[in-house]
């Protein structure tokens, strides 16, 4: 599990490769704001990682009950933590504008996805491939 501090990083990263995407395309004359929106309507993830580091909706730490069917999906710290705590355990969530949550991990793995999926169709470039392990960015 992400700890917020890890969390807030990612998804701030993910809004600077944004940044990156706009930046790095064929037509460089435009509006990035006109650019994120873009992205923001064409993968809902997105929206709510831009939403989340422009401070508009909220990281919370909450219990989340976990099924008894579940309990082999565990790590073995949260089976161990879910024994003790009425079958529930720590998970990071988006709290939206709605009051809607979500778990950031899920989150942040569909908009990483959008990303490497690249910039909307509007823009017709498919942006730059993601750094690599390693390499500077």
């Amino acid at each position: 599990m992400l700890s917020r501090k890890k969390a807030m990083l990612a998804a701030h990263l993910v809004d600077a490769y944004a940044d990156r995407l706009f930046a790095a395309r064929a037509e460089p004359a435009g509006d990035i704001l006109e650019f994120r929106a873009g992205l923001a309507s064409a993968h809902q993830a997105l929206a709510t990682i831009f939403d989340l580091v422009a401070g508009r909706v909220e990281l919370v730490t909450e219990a989340v009950e976990v099924p008894l069917a579940d309990y082999g999906k565990l790590g073995v710290e949260d089976f161990m933590v879910s024994l003790y705590n009425g079958h529930s355990v720590q998970r990071l969530r988006i709290v939206g504008l709605d009051g809607s949550r979500q778990d950031v991990h899920e989150v942040l793995a569909a908009a990483i996805l959008g990303l490497v999926r690249g910039a909307p169709p509007s823009t017709g470039s498919a942006g730059p491939p993601p750094p690599q392990a390693g390499e500077d960015s």
